[in-house]
Parts: C-alpha cells; structure tokens; sequence
C-alpha cells in the first residue's frame, strides 16, 4: 500500500491564522514521501536483523504513527504465523488459542476494535464478530504488515485501536527470479502425557517471484502444515451469584456462593492448514498498471476431548451438599469487602452429578481473499481503482458421547474440592477413584452446535490525487468506497440415544497429569466405532428439526457501507522546523438489516427483520515535525469509529409481556459504533540506520461503549427493560510506549553480531465493561503493561535470537458468547530460535515456543478467589531447513 503524506483541514486553518511561512525549496524527496517498501533504500543487512533495519526506515519516512514489518522476499518472517511478529511490536499483545498466537489487541484495546486489511481491502471473518484470528494468515506468504496506529482519512474506517494491512510481494519490484522452499518438523513433548494426541506434526513452504518481462511478474506461494493440537485442564463453571438461589452451609443467615460444577479436560488432535496466495502484476503501457491478487486460506481441526463433569455444587434452591462434618476437609467460607461469603474449598456429600463425556470437535474453516487493482498515472491526475471480493465460512460441530459414572465407594467417600492458590489451580475429587473402566455405562450422543456460519463481502474503491499549489498544500487527494456484506449463522443441535447396548467399547482411564489433584480421566480407543455401532453414527443435520434455541441462535446480518474522503497533503516551516503531514475528513454512513426470530411469552416464534443506520464524520490530522537530520516528533488528532460485532447486532429476541415490567433479551439491531476522539504524540530519535529510541503517548477518549447490560430498548415502538449488548458510557484510555532497536556492531569481534530489539507500554483506562455490576471488569482487551525483549546474533551465518513477551492481566471477551466476560491472568512466554546458513542459499534452524510451558489461568467477576481454568498447551520445537535462488 502506498499511504501518502497528507494534511488535515484543521491544520490549515490554524496554519493560515498562524500566517505560516512556507519553504518553497524542498528536495524532492520530501515533495512525495510515501511509505512504499518497493522504493525505499535497499537493505544489505542479513539473518533477522535486517528485517529489524528494513522496518524501520519504513517506520522513519511514514506521515502517521505506524509499526512495520518488513521483509525482503516471501519466507524470511522467523515465525509460524503472521501473529507471531505482530506481538512483537510496541503496544501489541495476542491472545492464545490452542496455543498459538491468535487475535491480537493494539494499545490495550480488544480484537473487537481493530479492524484487518488484505491488500488494502477489509477481509472478512469465520468469527461470528468482526474479529480476525491472523493465524490463519502464514508468515511465509506475507512480504510486509502495517500497522496504523493513528489513522488517515484515505484510509478503511473501523480500528479505533488500529489498522493492520498485510501486504503481499509486487513480482515487478525483484530484479531477477526468486525461489524459496522450507519445511519443519514439529515435536510437541506434552501429547506424552494425553494418549488421544499426536507429538509430531509438520510445515512447510513453497514460494515463486519471478519479474518475466520489464512489464509482467508472477509471484506465487503455498504453504501446508499439519500441527498437533493438544491441551490439558481443569476448569471451574460459573458462580452461583443468585443469593435467593444459594444455600446457607454455615447456618449464619448468609448464603454462600460456589461455582456451578467443574471439569478435568484433555484435548488431542491435529490441526491441518493450507495457504496459497499469487499475485500478478502489469504494465500495459508507461501510464497503467494492473495487479490482480488472490489469497486462499483452509484450517481442518478435528480434536478429541475427554472430560470428566462434576456438577452440583452450587447449592441452587438452597439445597446443601457441602459436607460441613467433614472433619478432614470442612467447607472454607471467606468473608468479601461486601458482607457476602463465598466457598473456596471443602468436602462434598454425594449429591452431585458425574458424568465421562468423550467428544470429538469438527470444524473446518475457509478464507478467499481476491482483488483487481488498476492505476493509472496522468500528466497531473493518479486515479486509482480497486474492486475486491471475500468470503470466510466455518463449519463446525461438537459430538459428545457421554457415560454415567457408578461406584457405591465413591458415593461414601463423598469428594473434596480446593483452590490451589501456589499452583493456580482447582483440586477436584481426590477422595474418588475413577480408575476402573466397568463403573462407566453409555448413556448418548449429544450434537451440539452443528454450525455453518457464512460471511461475505464486496468492495469497491475509487481514488484521484494530484500535486498542487496551495501554499502549505502540495499535494490533494479524494475519493470513495463502498462496501456490501453479509453474515449467516446457521445452527442445529440434538441428541440421539444408544441404538446397540451390546456395541464393543475399548475403554481405558488415565491420570492427568503430575501436579493435578484430580480424579483419572475415563477414554474410548475406538470412538468412531462406538459412534458407529452404538448409536448408528453420526445423523445428518438435515435429519433434525431445530429447536426453538436453534432457531433463536441463527440470524443473517446484511450491512452496507459508505463512505467519501477528502485530504490535503501538507510541505512547510514552522519557526525553522520542517514538516510534512496530512490532514482530511472522512464521512461515513452505515446501513445495516438484522433478520431472525423473536420469541414470544407463550414460545412462539416470530420472523422478524430490524433496519438501522448512522452516519459519522470523521476528521484526522497527522503531523511529522524534523527536529533534527536524526529526531523527529509525531502529533496526531482524529476521530475513529469501530463497528459492534456482527453477532450482538443479531435478532434473537426473548420477549416477556406478562410481567409488570415489559422485558427483553437477546440481540440488539440497533446498535450504534463505538468512537473514539484521539491524540497520538511522539518523539523518534533515529542515531544509526539501525538504531532507534522511540517514545509515544497516546489518549482516547470513548464517547460510546458496546457491552451487555440491562438498558431500555424500544422495540416496535413500545419500552422493554432489555438484557443484551447496548450501547453505554466510555470513558478515557491513556498509555506510553517506549521502544529501543539497536545492533551493537560497534563491538569487537565475535560480539559485533549481537542486537536488541526491545518495547514496553503502559495503558490505564476508566472504560470498563457493563457486568458485573458491582465490580466491573476493565474493558476487553487491555493490559495495563505489555512488554517485549528480543535479542539477536547474526555473524558467520550464525542467525539466533531469543524473545521474551509479558502481559498482564486483561479481560476476555467471548467471541460467540459475547456475555462470556472473564479475566486471563498475566502471561509470559519465552521462545528461541536458531539457524546455521550452510551456503549462502541453503540453512537448517532449530525453534522452541513457549519454552517455559507457560499455562494460561483465567478467573471471573474481576475476583481471583473465582478460578475458572487452568490450562497448558506444552512446549513446541521445530526442526527444519530453508533453500532460496
């Protein structure tokens, strides 16, 4: 993407009445700065460094506050997936799914407010939000990432937080013909521990960049990887926060809360991606150019899941199961700030239910990304056109055979329950024994969520600039985009019973784990013969009638939008100091159609379609002050919008008229976007062409707020009392990050090869989310310190580094239950990587992640004495090779 320097209308009012004087002499350089990585001075730095170096010129000459990743060619990122490098950057955490790195936050904000380009187009999502998993996108097929952190008026609206555009390679901007081929074995230590995993999985790599004539290139990629997916955990259900509900274990008078139930869990199985981009590039004639781009995304998961349930705990109606003449394990009552109390640990009567559940998660998801770009270049005019087209899908299902569990011991022993607050984990069931394979008989097969979830998008834009001369402006530019897209979900559940009692099940227990106080988790070797045979496979969903859930769960969302930019591009003196700059306007306006059901007091079920719009304006204005030949100073002032999620803007309705009180709960149609009022300063100080110390404070302030609460809502021109996603306060978020990149080549020998690359940001905020209402969790997404410390070696082929990579403690925000609102706790990871270059085109690596097997701990209603998971994903190492001509 070429993002020109440009100047806001507001800067040049305040320029005119400041009566500016103008440096009419400039370099020409200066005239038509752009952040073109197909321009900018070539990098002769080898190993990762110079993908350091080569990222920051780019970083340097930009006109807004910008992070680049930059490469020379396809294959040269030293990571599995694209979001590997982007939690690298300065005020940039991800969160982990599976164990990998998947959606990302930027300056504490939550993958719900930054928006993802491809090309420069906005692609759409297998999330039933607007979210992004950027694993899905392999480091091998991306030549550079820009991340905008203050934004442009030419540029997509709809990242508060930020604006990632991935970019691929233009064929014509390589001198000669380039191939590149890697593979990688994979080793996973932690499936030793869980019989249903595999340890070993495989990557690999194939990429084409061939510039066939002066005027027609071709550049080609794929890359294929098989990717072991294993987790083992032990995970408390929520609370029962209902004090009418609870039980009173202690005869005080005061009901105590405890969790709902819990679970011991192992996942294995494997996670099969394919990735395939080509890009083709033409110049017809000296004045047109014509790109046309595709990019092909496919992950297969199927995952086998033992859990063993334990539920009854939660003294729901005021019965008691909490053995409090337990003289060895008595239930441990804590006392809150409020008065109320709370069970942390204790023995249990018999009383609760326990279930084996054996399950198998199906899932596929599909990304197409495809555009055709033309340019043309004029005398005076560059007109540039771009139509794209994307479509995401994912169809998924959980089967789950579950076995009742019978033991007359068990039922005596009763079982004991405690929060290990050293090892951040629960204690289930130690007074059990669930080893014997005879206590478990097949009870059925639930399908739940057999789910196909379809959106869709077409793009169009159409842009014109031309240099002029108005005093501080040089250069203009204008334009428009519009866009229609679409988001179904469609989703079944059911049950079937067992069709042959007599059906062979070779079963088997197994413990969890060293440090788990847990009872042995019950399996099945043959699960697909036991789906087969006992229950008649799995049924078709064709072959169920949804329910009414079903019904209310499906929506279609259509939303069209619409926007028009204009924007001066700004060449001036203030007081001596030189600067460049942009500044415009953008107005959008947004029309959006929710469909589905509603339901009514008495179960029936209506179709309902909801129309709703907006419109916004939206001014932005960056600046970029030369203090020095090596310092400069960044200011930016905008306005920025993100759109709610897709899924909180479905129907869905749950409506209650007999009450005093009308009421409601489910989707909201009517929602309106958060925006965000901002100011961006920086200062750059840049003393080597590698070497750079940078420091930015940023502060938005959040007119509007998308979270659920309870709120009135007008629906068909009467008032509810509705529960649901609303539009509420915001608030201000306010932050600094600081980064400091240095390559100590000025060392003697061998230890001139050593480097740094290293950022740290701090963000506070008084946004919070709308539950729970006595205590609610800071806003989705934010930690307030999130660091990163890589150092790197490259010398004698020698290429290695290792990075470590903190955040704190932040709340999460469910994707497909967006009232699923909890904490993940602080989290730190340590990964490594080395390669030998054998030849100048042949070198073989060594990786390792999470090298200190970190587990993710996560907890609920902002309270750390409510755990609710603890879960490991293991440690992962990577054996491979890389061939380049």
């Amino acid at each position: 993407m070429k993002t020109q320097f440009k100047l806001g209308l507001t800067a040049l009012a305040v320029a005119q009445c400041l009566n500016i004087s103008i440096a009419s002499a400039q370099e020409a350089a200066d005239v038509d700065k752009q952040v073109d990585i197909s321009e900018t001075e070539v990098i002769t730095v080898r190993g990762f460094g110079s993908t350091l170096t080569r990222s920051l010129q780019h970083k340097k000459l930009a006109d807004s506050t910008v992070e680049i990743i930059s490469t020379d060619d396809l294959g040269q990122l030293p990571d599995v997936t694209i979001t590997d490098a982007l939690a690298r950057l300065p005020g940039i955490a991800a969160d982990r799914d599976r164990g990998n790195a998947s959606q990302i936050s930027i300056r504490g904000m939550g993958p719900r407010l930054n928006l993802a380009t491809m090309n420069g187009r906005e692609i759409v999502s297998g999330e039933p939000s607007r979210s992004v998993r950027y694993e899905q996108f392999p480091a091998e097929l991306i030549s550079s990432v820009e991340v905008f952190k203050s934004p442009l008026a030419s540029n997509i609206e709809g990242g508060i937080s930020g604006l990632v555009n991935m970019q691929f390679v233009e064929p014509l901007t390589k001198d000669e013909r380039a191939v590149n081929i890697s593979g990688h074995l994979m080793s996973y230590p932690l499936a030793d521990d869980i019989p249903t995993a595999d340890s070993q999985g495989y990557r690999a790599n194939f990429s084409y960049i061939d510039p066939i004539s002066d005027t027609f290139g071709i550049a080609f990629g794929v890359a294929v990887q098989d990717q072991p997916s294993l987790q083992k955990d032990v995970t408390s259900w929520e609370y029962n926060n209902v004090p009418a509900d609870q039980g009173d274990v202690n005869g005080n008078g005061i009901p105590e809360a405890a969790p709902w139930g819990a679970q011991t869990a192992t996942k294995g199985g494997d996670n099969q991606r394919i990735g395939a981009m080509t890009v083709l590039q033409w110049l017809p004639n000296e004045s047109l150019e014509l790109k046309y781009d595709l990019f092909y995304s496919k992950f297969d998961i199927e995952e086998r899941e033992d859990q063993i349930w334990f539920d009854g705990w939660g003294n729901w109606g005021g019965l008691n199961n909490w053995n409090v003449a337990n003289a060895s394990n008595p239930p441990q009552i804590i006392t809150k700030p409020d008065g109320s109390e709370q069970i942390v640990a204790g023995g249990m009567l018999w009383g609760g239910s326990h279930t084996a559940n054996n399950s198998t998660w199906f899932q596929e998801n599909e990304l197409v990304s495809t555009g055709l770009n033309a340019e043309w270049l004029g005398d005076v005019w560059k007109v540039n056109a771009d139509i794209g087209y994307s479509e995401a899908s994912i169809t998924s299902r959980w089967v789950n055979i579950q076995s009742w569990y019978w033991d007359a011991d068990a039922d005596a022993n009763g079982m004991d329950y405690s929060w290990d607050t050293t090892a951040e984990r629960l204690s289930i069931g130690t007074g059990y024994d669930m080893s014997d394979v005879t206590d478990y008989g097949l009870d059925y097969m639930q399908v739940d969520n057999d789910r196909l979830l379809e959106d869709e998008m077409i793009t169009a834009k159409l842009d014109f600039s031309r240099p002029i001369e108005w005093g501080i402006i040089d250069a203009m530019s204008f334009g428009g985009r519009w866009t229609d897209r679409e988001k179904d979900n469609d989703v079944v559940s059911w049950q079937q019973s067992v069709a042959n009692s007599s059906a062979n099940v070779d079963a088997f227990t197994y413990e969890l784990g060293e440090g788990y106080g847990v009872p042995a988790l019950y399996s099945i070797k043959n699960w697909s013969e036991v789906a087969q045979e006992a229950f008649g496979g799995i049924d078709n969903r064709n072959q169920h009638t949804q329910t009414n859930a079903d019904i209310l769960n499906s929506w279609n969302v259509q939303e069209t939008n619409t926007a028009l930019y204009v924007q001066f591009n700004l060449l001036g003196e203030i007081g001596g100091i030189s600067y460049t700059g942009n500044v415009g306007v953008r107005y959008i306006n947004t029309e959006s159609t929710s469909t589905g059901f509603q339901q009514a007091d008495g179960g029936e079920l209506t179709a309902v379609s909801i129309d709703h719009d907006y419109s916004e304006v939206l001014p932005a204005l960056n600046l970029r002050f030369d203090i020095t030949d090596d310092s400069q100073i960044r200011f930016g002032l905008s306005r920025a919008i993100s759109r709610p999620p897709l899924i909180e803007m479905r129907t869905g309705l749950q409506i209650n008229t007999s009450s005093t009180v009308n009421s409601a709960s489910g989707g909201n149609p009517q929602l309106n976007p958060f925006i965000a009022d901002q100011v961006d300063l920086g200062y750059e100080y840049f003393f080597a062409e590698d070497a750079a110390l940078t420091v930015s404070l940023f502060f938005k302030d959040l007119k509007s707020h998308v979270g659920a609460a309870t709120d009135t809502l007008n629906i068909n021109g009467e008032s509810y009392q509705f529960t649901g996603p609303v539009n509420g306060d915001g608030g201000q978020i306010r932050g600094v990050e600081v980064m400091y990149q240095q390559a100590f080549n000025m060392l003697p020998e061998p230890f001139d090869g050593l480097g740094i690359y290293t950022n740290y940001s701090y963000t506070d905020t008084n946004v919070t989310e709308f539950e729970p209402e006595n205590n609610p969790l800071t806003m989705g997404g934010l930690s307030k310190n999130v660091g990163s410390l890589t150092l790197w070696y490259y010398k004698a082929g020698i290429d290695a580094k290792v990075s470590y990579n903190y955040r704190s403690a932040y709340t999460s925000v469910g994707s497909w239950d967006p009232g699923a609102v909890f904490t993940i706790d602080d989290e730190a990871t340590v990964d490594a990587s080395i390669a030998y270059e054998v030849t100048e085109n042949f070198k073989v690596m060594l990786q390792g992640q999470n090298l200190t097997n970190e587990a993710s701990t996560s907890y609920f209603d902002n309270d750390p004495t409510r755990p609710r998971q603890y879960a490991e994903w293991g440690r992962r190492y990577l054996l491979g090779f890389q061939y380049a001509m």
